[in-house]
């Protein structure tokens, strides 16, 4: 793989992110429209994105897919312990260990992962994440609630209705036409893929307006996020290539598998300690710092083990 490609692709990221931080700014976006972005990005056009993976240039075996799937469900089987002796070990005082956690579980599999991965590694890459995806949010809206609840000493109680949303309807969709085998009429897939090609811009300029919501002073006087996002993103990756090479043997899976686990913080953290009453400052400080700093982390992970 050649790394210059990563660093383009990282640093248009950053470009278009930054353009969102601007038109908010320059209020060209409010905070309506922002919802309405999110919302259409969430439901719609990462929906389609994942259609069309599925639909188009995909050229995975079945057998691959139930490995991918295996490899997935151990993936977030095993995280949460990690991210708790992770906490442990940075000692982490107790009123945030659980967000820390949480926020050590689910980094941004979405919004930044499926515009990575696809960028990274092709269409294929964007059916693999978005069975990693199916997992990801089956563990957060169970979990992720009782992690997020675990500070403050209350019983929590998991929805599954929760379970039913845009992103796993079309990650389910997905398996079955592959499964299945259905052929899609050519029209639907190619209008599949314009819509779902607005993902990746969309979701950059959203991140970066939502940024523009933080007051910039504030963000960078949490000291305990530096050493959290340097051990997240680079630290832990390190440490768990060797693991994630000895058993995954597929170099597409294991690069899918290395590269999730180095992505930034997910928007998730800030939506559930909104919900839950939580510490929304430190979520959000988090969830910027560590998408600005994935700039430069995601290359360097890749740079190290997948080139």
């Amino acid at each position: 793989m050649d790394l210059t490609v990563v660093i383009n692709v990282m640093v248009q990221l950053f470009l278009v992110m930054g353009l969102g931080y601007f038109m908010m700014k320059k209020s060209i976006l409010d905070r309506e429209v922002l919802k309405k972005l999110n919302y259409m990005v969430l439901s719609i056009t990462t929906p389609a994105l994942i259609f069309a993976s599925v639909c188009g240039d995909n050229d995975a075996s079945t057998g691959v897919v139930l490995y991918v799937a295996a490899v997935s469900f151990i993936f977030y089987l095993v995280l949460p312990v990690v991210a708790f002796i992770l906490i442990k070990i940075m000692r982490i005082k107790k009123p945030r260990q659980g967000l820390f956690i949480f926020m050590t579980i689910f980094s941004n599999v979405g919004f930044i992962g499926f515009p990575v991965m696809k960028s990274i590694f092709g269409n294929t890459a964007v059916f693999y994440t978005a069975i990693f995806n199916l997992m990801f949010n089956f563990e957060v809206f169970t979990l992720g609630v009782l992690l997020i609840n675990h500070d403050k000493g209350e019983k929590a109680t998991v929805d599954f209705k929760n379970l039913i949303n845009p992103g796993v309807i079309s990650s389910v969709l997905a398996i079955i036409i592959y499964f299945a085998n259905l052929q899609m009429p050519s029209l639907l897939i190619s209008t599949a893929e314009m819509v779902g090609g607005m993902t990746t811009p969309l979701a950059m300029i959203i991140i970066g307006a939502n940024l523009a919501l933080i007051d910039v002073k504030d963000v960078f006087n949490e000291i305990v996020v530096y050493p959290y996002t340097f051990v997240k993103q680079i630290i832990l990756p390190i440490i768990a290539y060797p693991l994630i090479a000895y058993f995954v043997k597929d170099p597409l899976i294991q690069g899918i598998t290395l590269v999730n686990l180095a992505m930034p913080v997910g928007n998730s953290a800030v939506l559930f300690a909104t919900e839950y009453d939580h510490d929304v400052s430190l979520a959000a400080k988090t969830v910027f710092i560590t998408t600005l700093f994935s700039v430069f982390t995601i290359p360097l992970i890749v740079g190290l083990f997948l080139t």
